[in-house]
């Protein structure tokens, strides 16, 4: 990177650097109110369509349909790659957020669970084509100020999962209809799809700065080096334990505690909106002090606070334990990713795409692994499908090695 970003054009007085970062920043938001409006209207929803205590193969289909999503978010992360060397990211991306944003609306017209998975798993299409290619152009694009760039690129899927939250809660109070939400919620991708088809000048100049993402041997020797494949490892665990605040908090609130709807999803949003906190402060720590260290910290503080939740009774502790493990837990993964980026010896794409895979395995996973053991009960199901991968994620922290040199710590060019 021989040219400052500094040097571009301004547009209208912001420097391309903050204009770059906050379409990525609302492509994330867009991406993960259409994702987490379905958590705040999973159980009418589900109950509407028949489907609140139907089991297929073995999983509850409240699960499955709750899986759906980040199975095809699994599809395509990789894809995401190929496609995006091959046609450019910014028509990737572009083609990510029309996808997530019509299929998303199209689950308010489901008659059915058949048709919900299948418009839910196309959304997921759509998200995994979107968000690997905007991460590793995030990172690539800031250099070594990408824990800050990244916890900010993140900050946008808690605000947009707190939004998705807020619309759905609100929508179902004063329409009791779980479709309403469906309707709204897409259409907060509308102007994102408008600022990306608009930038083409922007993303040409961070198409020079972007890593590729490949699949093959530039992806098999990436894990076969030891400091990568524990930052898989790790990714994995600390996604599968982290999952199901996204996917069903509301749910949870609602059958434990006996929650109303607008109570249950907006509690949830107080959640999301904490991770936002807590991914911008860690991300810019993360530039100025050891990333495997920082990790390994905020790794034990939420197995405490998960044991916390779950052993909770009174829904005033549940809420505050629960803000708080949102706020160290979603702070994890800017660091991680800032960590896994700089492990990539140059091939930031790859390995962001590969992280994004072995987050999206463990995300189906998460999702599903509570469907199947729901008739033991609610709160022992999420209880176990948090904390056994919690507790294996802060041993695995113990693996990750720092990979800057140390006098790359605190350094870096002010883009932001």
């Amino acid at each position: 990177m021989t040219k400052d970003v500094t040097e571009s054009q301004p547009r209208r007085g912001v420097s391309p650097a903050a204009w770059f970062l906050a379409i990525m920043f609302l492509g994330y938001f867009a991406f993960t109110a259409d994702r987490t409006v379905l958590s705040a209207m999973l159980q009418p929803l589900a109950k509407s369509l028949g489907i609140i205590s139907t089991v297929s193969f073995g999983i509850a289909e409240t699960a499955w349909l709750a899986a759906a999503q980040f199975i095809g978010v699994l599809t395509f992360v990789l894809l995401s790659g190929y496609f995006s060397d091959r046609y450019g990211h910014r028509r990737v991306i572009l083609v990510g957020l029309v996808v997530f944003t019509a299929f998303t609306w199209l689950i308010g017209t489901a008659a059915n669970f058949q048709e919900a998975f299948v418009y839910r798993l196309v959304s997921g299409f759509g998200e995994g084509l979107f968000w690997p290619a905007a991460m590793s152009a995030v990172a690539n694009y800031f250099g070594r100020n990408k824990g800050l760039a990244l916890g900010v690129f993140y900050a946008g899927f808690d605000l947009g999962g707190a939004a998705g939250n807020t619309i759905g809660s609100i929508t179902f109070t004063l329409t009791a209809d779980w479709r309403t939400a469906f309707y709204v919620a897409p259409l907060l991708g509308i102007p994102v799809i408008a600022g990306v088809f608009a930038s083409k000048r922007t993303f040409s100049e961070a198409a020079t700065r972007t890593g590729t993402l490949s699949i093959g041997k530039d992806a098999l020797s990436l894990l076969k080096n030891r400091r990568v494949s524990a930052i898989m490892a790790f990714a994995f665990l600390a996604t599968w334990a982290s999952v199901w605040q996204v996917a069903y908090l509301p749910y949870y609130y609602r059958s434990v505690f006996g929650t109303s709807v607008a109570q249950s999803g907006l509690t949830a949003a107080a959640v999301l909106l904490a991770g936002m906190v807590g991914k911008t402060v860690f991300g810019r720590l993360s530039d100025s002090v050891r990333r495997d260290r920082l990790i390994m910290g905020l790794s034990v503080v939420v197995v405490g606070l998960y044991g916390v939740f779950f052993a909770a009774s009174d829904l005033g502790l549940a809420i505050t334990t629960a803000v708080a493990a949102g706020f160290f837990s979603s702070a994890i993964f800017p660091v991680m990713q800032a960590l896994a980026s700089d492990s990539s010896a140059g091939k930031t794409g790859t390995v962001l795409g590969l992280t994004t895979t072995f987050q999206s395995t463990a995300a189906v996973i998460g999702v599903l692994l509570p469907g199947a053991l729901l008739a033991s009960g609610v709160r022992w199901a999420f209880a176990f499908g948090a904390i056994v991968p919690a507790v294996a994620m802060a041993f695995a922290s113990v693996l990750l090695r720092e990979s800057r040199e140390s006098g790359d710590i605190g350094l870096g060019r002010n883009d932001l």
